[in-house]
């Protein structure tokens, strides 16, 4: 599962790649002051200084996205690089504006947008409050408002535009957060399944093995207690394995195999263990989570049942763990039983605890395309 880092990694890498295409499409409005050193008899001078400051100001703008845009949606950046560029940009453009008058406002978009997009609230308020009053305000001064009515309304929706846009990215970016939250919530959760039923699984094998091997020594019988004792050993590596493997997240139980383990288990207890059906019937991409529940419905007969057997049936629309012990009577769903409710739900099937024929406890795994069918 890729982590919340990985995740931020990437996403920065692809906005430092292809970020400035965000600010790329803007540059059009560039035309608005071209048009006018190109259209205006201004001295040849001040022509080569205005291209000039415009190279420079398209620069600076679209070298500021490329730089900085992985922060929109994310409260914008306060390095003083970033802040740097942005001064540049607004001092080109005042400078413009006793030059060029009016067209000067058709700079005054890309000043908003990398406010906007790329700098702190604070930044961007203060930009806009500064280049509402200037687009209003200059037209009025110069008695040509109507002429500039294209361009104050320009600045105005573009603005809204900006701010509208801002705030979707930023719920966006939100979610996406939230979202690598429950993910990890989820592999937390996970983890701690797999502990549970690995580990305890292995710790109640080990608990009985433990006794067995104290009442054969009890009676003097040190050969076969040396043969559990050595069994213990290897449960205890087979443990460790178990925690090894869920940290990884490689997680992948063999039903065939945890059969087997689970007939020793018995027989080492003095349950007789009856299998009706195979492995090979339960769908493949479901056999590691049938092992998962099956192994927990045993460790709890054999951690409270008191049976004296334990059946097993298997078929290609619901597993069934069943023996004649005590039953579960009045007690509460413990963690056992709910992790193999979460683990059903997994893989989309159900699983249920209740009475079995055999005078204990059924517990019933049904497959959700079997149930669906039969509906």
């Amino acid at each position: 599962m890729q982590t919340q880092a990985s995740f931020d990694d990437n996403q920065e890498q692809f906005w430092n790649l292809w970020g400035w295409l965000l600010s790329g499409v803007w540059i059009v409005f560039l035309i608005f002051p071209i048009l006018d050193l190109v259209n205006k008899p201004y001295p040849v001078t001040v022509r080569i200084v205005g291209f000039i400051l415009l190279a420079v100001f398209a620069v600076t703008y679209l070298r500021g996205y490329a730089k900085y845009s992985s922060v929109v949606g994310f409260g914008g950046t306060r390095e003083w690089p970033a802040q740097a560029r942005f001064l540049v940009l607004t001092g080109i453009a005042l400078l413009a504006l006793p030059v060029t008058g009016l067209s000067a406002l058709g700079l005054i978009p890309f000043v908003t947008s990398y406010a906007a997009f790329l700098l702190t609230r604070r930044w961007t308020q203060v930009t806009y409050a500064v280049a509402t009053v200037t687009v209003i305000a200059l037209p009025l001064a110069l008695g040509r408002f109507v002429d500039a009515l294209f361009l104050v309304g320009l600045n105005l929706v573009m603005m809204v535009v900006y701010a509208i846009t801002v705030a979707a990215i930023t719920r966006a970016a939100t979610a996406e957060e939230l979202r690598g939250d429950y993910l990890v919530l989820a592999e937390q959760e996970r983890v701690a399944r797999d502990v549970h039923d690995g580990i305890g699984h292995s710790l109640t094998a080990l608990n009985l093995k433990a006794q067995l091997a104290m009442k054969l020594m009890d009676a003097e019988r040190y050969e076969q207690a040396r043969a559990e004792v050595q069994q213990l050993s290897e449960l205890a590596v087979n443990a460790l394995d178990s925690v090894r493997t869920t940290v990884h997240g490689l997680n992948r139980q063999d039903l065939d195999a945890e059969l087997v383990q689970l007939r020793v288990a018995c027989k080492d207890n003095d349950l007789s263990f009856t299998v009706i059906g195979n492995a090979q019937q339960v769908p493949l991409r479901w056999r590691s989570h049938t092992a998962w529940i099956m192994r927990e419905a045993v460790t709890n007969v054999l951690r409270h049942a008191h049976a004296s057997m334990v059946r097993i049936s298997i078929s290609s629309s619901e597993v069934s763990v069943e023996d004649d012990g005590d039953g579960l009577g009045a007690s509460d769903a413990g963690h056992g039983i709910r992790g193999m409710q979460e683990r059903a739900n997994q893989i989309d099937a159900t699983a249920k605890v209740g009475a079995s024929e055999l005078g204990g406890t059924c517990v019933t795994l049904t497959f959700a395309s079997q149930s669906k069918g039969a509906a």
